[in-house]
């Protein structure tokens, strides 16, 4: 595995929504109904101009192979991502996880003091990403949020 971690760009628009729309993405996602591809655009042109979002993509060997993207609110950055369905079950999102953290120990994000991740129940393999990076596990009745705090 040679991995990186780069900036998505307007030409990733059309990879995530493929990704955005896979079958597993949607059913472990807190909304699970598909996503028209015109609500998709207007979407991802929005959070490529948001200063407040930080959307990133994994490659292996410069092929993509997941997604990962922080929405600030306040201190927090809630993480969201995902893999693509061919590449998952070998350790992409935890490595990605990881990843993430390491870039954010030298690239600050300003006023960002910590890290959540929401993960339904039924989701074990997000689950065991964010508990393999020593993320804190609260339980509320729909979902585990998962916190770590970045210094």
């Amino acid at each position: 595995m040679s991995l990186q971690l780069r900036k998505a760009s307007f030409a990733d628009r059309d990879l995530l929504f493929g990704w955005a729309n896979d079958d597993t993405v949607r059913a472990n996602a807190f909304h699970t109904e598909k996503i028209p591809y015109e609500k998709h655009v207007v979407w991802f042109e929005k959070v490529m101009a948001d200063a407040s979002v930080y959307q990133y993509i994994l490659c292996d060997d410069g092929l993509p192979v997941g997604q990962i993207r922080l929405n600030v609110e306040g201190d927090a950055a809630l993480v969201d991502y995902s893999v693509a369905a061919d590449r998952r079950g070998k350790g992409y999102g935890s490595e990605m996880l990881r990843m993430l953290l390491s870039q954010l120990s030298t690239e600050r994000i300003p006023r960002v003091t910590r890290i959540v991740g929401q993960v339904k129940h039924t989701n074990r393999a997000s689950a065991r990403a964010f508990e393999n990076n020593g993320f804190f596990k609260r339980e509320f009745p729909e979902y585990a949020q998962y916190e770590k705090n970045i210094l």
